[in-house]
């Protein structure tokens, strides 16, 4: 199967592609108190201070990382 586009739309596509890598490596980089890794996470703030405490969440002083989010995320 050949798909055929023109030049603007193949920009437009790459300008899409690039927007939503940068988002996610954004993402993956930033660093969240506690509370707005509760709301990215969708869990209490007695049930973050318990998986932090069981280890199965890292911080990073006191703060999670948007990859370890991730990390949590998809092994649930």
């Amino acid at each position: 199967m050949t798909y055929t586009l023109e030049d603007f739309e193949l920009e437009e596509l790459l300008a899409k592609a690039a927007e939503k890598g940068a988002k996610r490596a954004f993402e993956t980089w930033a660093l969240y108190n506690l509370k707005d890794a509760c709301v990215k996470l969708g869990v209490s703030y007695p049930t973050l201070k318990r998986k932090i405490l069981e280890g199965k969440i890292k911080t990073v002083d006191g703060k999670i990382t948007g990859a370890e989010i991730l990390k949590y995320l998809r092994a649930c």
